[in-house]
């Protein structure tokens, strides 16, 4: 008991966190593994990158609160999100190449994505525990019986 006490309270230092090209390397892999599962969560009006970082924080045993998290979507959804609508709609116009170079400029605006919501990560005082990350957040989406269920650790 007491060693789960002190769990809680232990500060999480900066070079614990993911950077972001390796988050982005395990982004990949995690989401190629089960692409159409988190795809879910953007089908249910939820953000994939976010989702995969909070997966990430409960496996390293960090918890953060979503509502810190919040303003580095806002920010960068105004720019991925009309993109997004953008590529899914030309793409019977465009040919493979066009279509390929749009999608390329959309994982490039992901990993800003990524990239900026682990900046916001790193200005919080962050705390070792249980953390429930992934669950709180597919809790808020109705998400939680979903596919990726069994990732909530």
């Amino acid at each position: 008991m007491r060693d789960e006490q002190l769990m809680t309270t232990e500060q999480v230092a900066v070079h614990e966190l993911p950077t972001p090209l390796g988050f982005w390397h395990w982004s990949g892999k995690v989401y190629g593994e089960r692409n159409q599962d988190w795809l879910t969560v953007q089908a249910q009006g939820g953000n994939v990158n976010l989702a995969l970082l909070l997966h990430r924080l409960d496996q390293l045993g960090i918890v953060v609160d979503l509502t810190d998290l919040q303003p580095a979507l806002v920010q960068t959804e105004a720019v991925l999100t009309p993109w997004r609508a953008l590529r899914q709609s030309a793409k019977s116009r465009l040919d493979e190449e066009e279509y390929q170079a749009m999608l390329a400029h959309e994982l490039e605006l992901e990993r800003l994505q990524q990239g900026v919501l682990l900046q916001t990560l790193r200005s919080l005082t962050l705390l070792r525990g249980k953390s429930h990350n992934l669950l709180n957040y597919l809790s808020l989406l109705g998400a939680q019986q979903g596919p990726l269920r069994d990732l909530i650790c």
